[in-house]
């Protein structure tokens, strides 16, 4: 019903991850999903536009038309992405993964038959100066930084969220010719993450934010 309430609440089938499981599961992205979501699961596309393919319970949309729409929805700060492939940024400075299976039309729209997937970042804290970074290395060259800065411009009133993460991983593929020879090697990762908001609350009460990535 999008209101704050306990998840053993909530009459339908949902699971929910906090940055901690993520974190311990090693889950960075929606494509490591699978070990912490039952029933979710994940696959390459049949062509680089759709770039992935989501499926809740075994039900997806897998189509070389660019038009067909995803049996999946995806929402980040509740804001509906028209293709999955805009999730596949790293989760960084997430407060939560909302997994939801079965459909969702009545509160997502049309385009939730199979379930939706909900993903809600950290907003501006208006009162304290924070941040974190995070760096790791790993097999084949593997490189990834995380960080996240939250400055308050205007204490009560305005502050600044400014969030990033690198990931670069040599691939583990090789390609070969014809005759054996090799030609280079895929599967690798280069990607860049960039997320700022700005948040604000007015003498009126109302607050809201402005998001940019």
């Amino acid at each position: 019903t999008k209101r704050a309430q306990s998840v053993q609440d909530v009459p339908i089938a949902v699971t929910v991850i906090t940055p901690k499981q993520l974190e311990e599961q090693g889950v960075v992205n929606i494509q490591n999903l699978e070990s912490v979501a039952p029933s979710f699961s994940t696959s390459n596309a049949q062509t680089s536009s759709g770039t992935v393919v989501l499926r809740m319970r075994g039900v997806g949309t897998t189509s070389n038309n660019i038009g067909f729409e995803s049996a999946v929805g995806v929402f980040i700060d509740g804001v509906y992405q028209s293709r999955p492939g805009v999730a596949l940024g790293e989760f960084v400075d997430v407060e939560r993964v909302e997994v939801l299976r079965g459909p969702q039309g009545t509160l997502f729209g049309r385009n939730t038959s199979a379930g939706a997937l909900t993903v809600t970042n950290v907003r501006p804290d208006l009162e304290e100066f924070g941040g974190f970074v995070n760096a790791s290395l790993g097999e084949y060259n593997l490189k990834s930084v995380q960080g996240a800065v939250n400055i308050p411009m205007a204490e009560g009133k305005v502050a600044a969220r400014l969030t990033g993460a690198v990931r670069q991983r040599d691939g583990y593929i090789d390609l070969v010719d014809g005759d054996g020879n090799s030609i280079g090697e895929t599967n690798s990762i280069d990607q860049s993450t960039f997320r700022a908001q700005v948040g604000f609350e007015s003498d009126s009460g109302i607050r809201g934010r402005v998001i940019g990535d």
